[in-house]
């Protein structure tokens, strides 16, 4: 299992259970489902002062209650980044924090290759992964089908001081933008992708993960440089597991060698006994010589 790698003052997970996770973003605390959170929640007294609850529709989607007024958005650090929240309407906030646990990693198989390491970012959301990686030396291809999130992401760029950080910014459909790089020749020597389960690309172009995940898999091993040193792969769908993300990683481990770690991404807290699961994650690595 993968606990959070990075901490920040400004996040904190509370509790979780009955359904729900309890979490402090900046000064507010939000209630949101959680439909693997079966245990009874250990602070129940917690659960009576949040700013906003989300309501899972069971047809899809949800909306949220808020007890208070809200900011339009606000800002939280984590490390050496400021990224900005806001709750939306799918019930994400801007950060996935279960994803901080991936980030250590990340900043040591980049640096230990030494200079000129190519990042691809695919669904790439508001740009964590992508400003990570450009602070830790590599230039970076963000790339996520919807113009308004990229924006976001900009902002967050610019909130870190990374404004003029080598990233391209790039709003297109998945799909169609890694196809275009390998007949344009580009290649990676790392690639992330975190994809979702349904989605929309920016000319209406439908994505169905288990539909995709194949063609979308040969795709960028074809974008993968001669000497790539690494793949990260999270996901959040229902069914996926990690046996079954590792053996989709395996094209890397027979064509370059290296080694595969699969697990769980989980969230812990300082005052919460329970570790909660939030979703899965499966990582190749080139061995480095020497």
């Amino acid at each position: 299992m993968e606990l959070n790698a990075e901490k920040s003052a400004d996040y904190e997970y509370i509790d979780s259970g009955d359904g729900g996770r309890l979490e402090r973003f900046g000064p507010y605390v939000f209630h949101r489902p959680s439909p693997v959170a079966l245990w009874r929640r250990e602070q129940p007294e917690r659960w009576e002062r949040v700013a906003g609850v989300y309501h899972r529709s069971s047809s899809g989607g949800g909306h949220w209650s808020f007890s208070e007024r809200l900011p339009a958005a606000w800002p939280v650090r984590w490390g050496e980044f400021q990224f900005e929240i806001k709750p939306t309407g799918f019930g994400h906030m801007g950060l996935f924090p279960e994803h901080t646990g991936q980030w250590n990693w990340v900043k040591q198989t980049i640096g230990a290759g030494g200079k000129g390491c190519r990042v691809l970012n695919l669904f790439a959301y508001t740009g964590a992964m992508s400003l990570l990686c450009a602070r830790a030396g590599a230039d970076v291809c963000h790339v996520d089908a919807v113009r308004d999130i990229n924006a976001w992401a900009r902002r967050n760029a610019a909130a870190s001081g990374l404004q003029d950080a080598p990233i391209r910014w790039i709003t297109d459909d998945v799909m169609k933008f890694v196809a275009r790089e390998v007949r344009r020749g580009r290649r990676y020597d790392a690639v992330i992708f975190d994809p979702p389960s349904y989605g929309t690309g920016p000319r209406g172009e439908k994505w169905i993960l288990e539909d995709e995940m194949l063609t979308l898999l040969d795709l960028l091993q074809q974008v993968t440089s001669d000497a790539p040193r690494f793949v990260l792969f999270t996901c959040h769908t229902l069914g996926f597991s990690p046996p079954l993300m590792r053996n989709l990683l395996l094209g890397w481990r027979d064509r370059f060698g290296g080694r595969i770690e699969a697990g769980t991404m989980v969230m812990s807290g300082a005052h919460c006994r329970w570790v909660l699961p939030c979703g899965f994650f499966a990582r190749w690595q080139r061995e480095t010589a020497g």
